[in-house]
């Protein structure tokens, strides 16, 4: 997975990081989902990798509404748009994890 600054530029430019923020607890909700399921059926237990994670993060945002709204708004219907705002989702995710994880 690769959070590129040219992702993050092109999700800006979409606003993504807008509906993000907008609406937070149900991408935070998803993306542990996707983390919890990779964990239990791809790592057999262990913490999974990014990657790993947006396996199975695709097909949770495929009939999103939230998501789809968003992107015929902002004509941002293309796949790559879907899978680099996953890897923003997970980004975050796995930032504010590893903060808890230090306090």
């Amino acid at each position: 997975m690769s959070l590129t600054e040219s992702k993050l530029k092109d999700l800006e430019d979409k606003k993504f990081d807008k509906l993000f923020t907008k609406h937070k607890e149900e991408w935070t909700e998803v993306t542990t989902n996707a983390f919890v399921t990779a964990r239990d059926n791809i790592c057999g237990g262990r913490e999974p990798r990014q990657d790993d994670v947006l396996k199975m993060i695709m097909p949770m945002l495929e009939p999103n509404e939230t998501l789809r709204k968003h992107q015929e708004e902002h004509h941002a219907r293309y796949k790559h748009f879907r899978e680099a705002f996953a890897e923003y989702m997970i980004d975050i995710f796995y930032k504010e994890r590893e903060e808890r994880t230090n306090e």
